[in-house]
């Protein structure tokens, strides 16, 4: 008896700790057309994790050697190379994770040999030129491909926003024209964008305030003293920035009540991201726990970072729970992975999130490694696919699609586009079996329209004549059965 007992007692204090593993840990899985979540293999895994010691005994070109991976805020890959921004350091490692550099310090325009001082926000140019953002001195350092210091953006003199409000550049995107658009924390109405030569133009993608209609009524009845003490109502701060391969911006905002947590900007500065009227909107977990009860995190999902490829495909970092959510060019979601822990493939706390190639890189500044996943053929079958359909190549995403599917039969995505693809190639009858699997409303019901119209085409002809037929029949009879009776009283 006492035994039983002292199981039971072992058990009921297990269970929690086994519900905060699953809660937090697990991101094998996708959601269906009625937001729940359904299991998915991963496509990807974790490789390796980097540590300072994976570089002992490498120097830099500059002949500096990498002491520590601390304080690490941010990362840019480009043109083989991979940019990583500690608050004191650049760090430059090539696509194997060999080191390229190590840079300290610099040669300011005085030249003078100066130190860098709160580093954040890191950008480099298809040409080698790199920019970095300095918080704590309001300004954005622009460097030469070989670290000569080009110039030293100090504030542009931003219009429009309170006296007391300082300028703190933390990320920025550069476009092919050399215009610079910044997120500065602190600055709600908007995106600072700068010129070529670092003025201000405007703020934008600015993040509209949405009203509650409860708050408003509260706010018309309430005394200016109970006015003054409810917080103000200020937009959304954005967190992130980068640019795709067509010039258009991805900017994340964290905030568990933004109705638009990541968007793609056009020139305008509008939201232009692609999301299908019946899907919910990109934003991460659409399950979630609302009150802390086992320790696993509690709220929406809140994006901190994003990247994305040449084929459409964007990704957002999850300060929430540390996962990884990546999207098509139509806000379908992919895939997941990542997790709060400490365990093989799990984050304490990931700051960024890019491309590398075909892998995928994220940095852990709490645990100081860099970590790296790979894709599994699951994850290959699912790329190519979607690479293939962004291309219009619609034959060679049914197949990887059908690839994908092998692993993944809760794949909705898959079926849709199998069915895209039957329909452009006129097997309506067969798409409108994949489109239903996959709930793609929107090409079921093209789908059906052409499959109606093939019945009517194919019947509509025959009843016709058919009927016409009936017609002349029953006209004849009638005809003969007239002339009978008028031959028999004539006799």
């Amino acid at each position: 008896m006492k035994k039983i007992v002292a199981y039971t007692l072992l058990i009921t204090m297990l269970v929690p700790f086994m519900l905060s593993c699953f809660a937090e840990g697990s991101s094998n899985y996708l959601y269906d057309s009625n937001q729940k979540q359904v299991p998915a293999p991963p496509a990807y895994l974790h490789e390796r994790t980097y540590m300072v010691s994976d570089f002992a005994g490498q120097t830099g070109q500059s002949g500096t050697a990498l002491k520590d991976l601390k304080s690490m805020q941010s990362a840019c890959y480009k043109n083989g190379k991979i940019y990583i921004t500690c608050t004191n350091k650049l760090v430059i490692l090539s696509e194997d994770f060999e080191l390229i550099d190590v840079i300290e310090s610099y040669i300011d325009l005085g030249g003078h040999k100066a130190s860098f001082d709160s580093n954040v926000g890191t950008f480099v140019t298809d040409s080698g030129e790199y920019y970095i953002c300095e918080p704590n001195r309001s300004r954005i350092l622009h460097f030469a491909a070989d670290g000569t210091l080009l110039r030293a953006l100090d504030n542009p003199g931003i219009t429009g926003v309170d006296a007391g409000v300082k300028y703190r550049p933390t990320q920025l995107a550069v476009d092919e024209a050399g215009r610079m658009f910044v997120v500065a924390k602190g600055m709600y109405e908007g995106i600072v964008e700068l010129d070529t030569d670092g003025k201000f133009v405007g703020f934008y993608g600015v993040n509209e305030v949405k009203f509650n209609v409860l708050d408003l009524l509260w706010r018309k009845i309430a005394t200016s003293s109970q006015r003054s003490k409810q917080s103000l109502w200020l937009p959304t701060d954005f967190t992130n920035i980068c640019i795709d391969s067509d010039g258009f911006k991805f900017a994340t905002v964290q905030s568990a009540s933004a109705a638009e947590s990541v968007m793609r900007l056009n020139a305008k500065g509008q939201n232009i991201l692609r999301v299908d009227e019946d899907d919910p909107y990109p934003s991460g977990d659409l399950w979630m726990n609302q009150v802390t009860s086992t320790g696993a995190p509690v709220g929406a999902s809140e994006f901190i970072a994003v990247d994305t490829n040449d084929f459409g495909v964007y990704m957002c970092l999850d300060a929430t729970r540390n996962r990884v959510f990546a999207y098509n060019e139509d806000g379908k979601l992919l895939f997941i992975f990542g997790g709060k822990g400490n365990r093989k493939g799990y984050f304490r706390g990931p700051v960024d999130v890019d491309f590398v190639g075909d892998s995928i890189m994220v940095l852990d500044s709490t645990a100081e490694t860099i970590e790296l996943f790979s894709q599994t053929d699951y994850g290959i079958a699912l790329m190519r696919a979607v690479e293939a359909q962004y291309g219009y190549d619609y034959l060679t995403a049914e197949q990887y699609w059908r690839e994908a599917l092998k692993y993944n039969h809760n794949l909705f995505l898959a079926y849709s586009g199998i069915g895209r693809a039957l329909l452009r190639r006129g097997e309506n009858k067969e798409a409108l079996k994949y489109l239903k699997l996959g709930d793609d409303r929107k090409y079921y019901s093209k789908a059906l329209e052409k499959v109606r119209n093939e019945t009517l085409k194919q019947y509509l002809i025959p009843c016709v004549l058919g009927l016409i037929g009936l017609v002349v029949v029953k006209k004849t009879v009638k005809h003969v059965i007239k002339r009978k009776k008028e031959g028999r009283r004539t006799a």
